[in-house]
Order: structure tokens, then sequence, then C-alpha cells
């Protein structure tokens, strides 16, 4: 598997929304305006960023969400929820359209998951897009997910900054889930970048084709920068 996409959680989606326009993204609503809890920003090829709003978290809505998706997704929502506005999580996936394998690959290796859950959500266009998701206990480790049926990627995407792609995500992984991780991605990725560390989580994100930095101030800081920039 290899890296899907990259999650940066917000308070405000609409306002989110606007303040990555103003550094020159091109931003989209992952359903309709008026019912989007999150937006995408898509490059040609490779991971994309989400931007998510996590809502408040009553008992009756962590019930909720254990019974549907079990602990593991409850801890990994209730993890979002703690994390300050930052990078809270990253995805990796498959091209098949259905998860199965990977989570049955995982399991057997030894990491504790989810079972399948099936997704689904109607893009502002109407189309109705499909996938599946497979989440570790541990929700230190990356969420898996099959590939969207049909594909929500864009044939072309233009960002007024420049961007291109993401070129590296650069990850602080702790020996302890190290071993997890590296079953997780089945081999070497063409983004992600684990490094030693006592924490755990997506510490910055780099991307392709940026003209000039990034008015990091406008989008809270959030550790996102042209690669190799000093």
């Amino acid at each position: 598997m290899r890296c899907s996409h990259i999650l940066h959680r917000v308070d405000d989606i609409h306002a989110a929304v606007r303040a990555f326009q103003q550094v020159g993204f091109t931003v989209v609503h992952g359903r309709r305006p008026d019912r989007s809890s999150n937006a995408l920003i898509w490059f040609e090829e490779g991971p994309f960023i989400e931007l998510v709003r996590v809502p408040r978290l009553s008992l009756p809505l962590r019930w909720a969400v254990q019974l549907y998706g079990g602990r593991g997704l409850r801890r990994r929502v209730e993890r979002w929820a703690g994390e300050d506005h930052s990078w809270i999580d990253v995805s990796i996936e498959t091209d098949d359209e259905s998860i199965g394998a990977e989570r049955d690959r995982l399991v057997a290796a030894g990491v504790p998951m989810s079972r399948i859950l099936n997704m689904r959500r109607v893009t502002p266009d109407g189309v109705t897009l499909r996938w599946q998701l497979a989440v570790p206990q541990d929700p230190s480790l990356p969420f898996a997910m099959s590939a969207y049926r049909p594909s929500a990627r864009p044939e072309r995407v233009v960002h007024a900054n420049g961007a291109t792609a993401v070129a590296r995500v650069h990850v602080a992984v702790p020996a302890a889930t190290r071993a997890a991780w590296q079953s997780l991605l089945d081999g070497a990725d063409p983004w992600i970048r684990l490094a030693d560390g006592d924490g755990d989580g997506v510490r910055l994100v780099e991307l392709s084709g940026l003209t000039a930095p990034l008015d990091l101030e406008s989008i809270g800081g959030l550790p996102l920068q042209p690669v190799d920039s000093p």
C-alpha cells in the first residue's frame, strides 16, 4: 500500500476553504457545501490533502462511532478531536476496490484491525463515491482504504501557487510501532518518510512546484513547505 492522503483538522470548513484558496490552492468540498464537513486539495498524481472538521465528541456520539467501527475507530476519532490544528492523520491505500485482502494480510502480520467499513458520499457534482476502510486498533498507525469507486481524482488540477504534488510526508514513529508501520506500507513508499521520535504522527508535508513560500500564518501555521526549502 502507499500514501493516500494527509488530514488537517479545522474548526470551520468554509473558513478553511477560503484560507487555502487565498494562498493559491484549488479546493473542492467533499459534499455539497451546505452539507460538507471536509474539503480536498487534489493533485494530478500522488497523495491529496484533506481538510476535515472534527465534530464535538459527546458521549452518545462516541458510542455511535464505536458501534459502527469498533474501539479502534472511536480511539482514532477521539485522537483527532484531541489534536491541535495541524496534521492529525495519514491514510494509505490500495488500488483494489476491496480492502479485504490487505486487511487479512495485516491481521496475519500481527496488526489488529477493525472490521471492513463500507463508506459512501455524494460529491458536489452528484456522483456517489464508494470505498472501504480498515482501521488499526492503534490510532497512531495510518488507516487503510480501498480505491474510490468511481475514481474521484480530477484529470486536470491547477493551483495558482504552482503546487503540483505532495513530494514528501515526514512522520515521527516510535520504535514500538515501526514494525507495524512497515507491515502497513509493505515496502518502500514514494512519499512517506519515517523518522525515529518520542512522539508520533505527521510532522511536515513538502510540496513540489510551489513558486514561492506559502503564507503559513493564513493557514494556521500548518507545517507545509516547498520541497527542500531551508
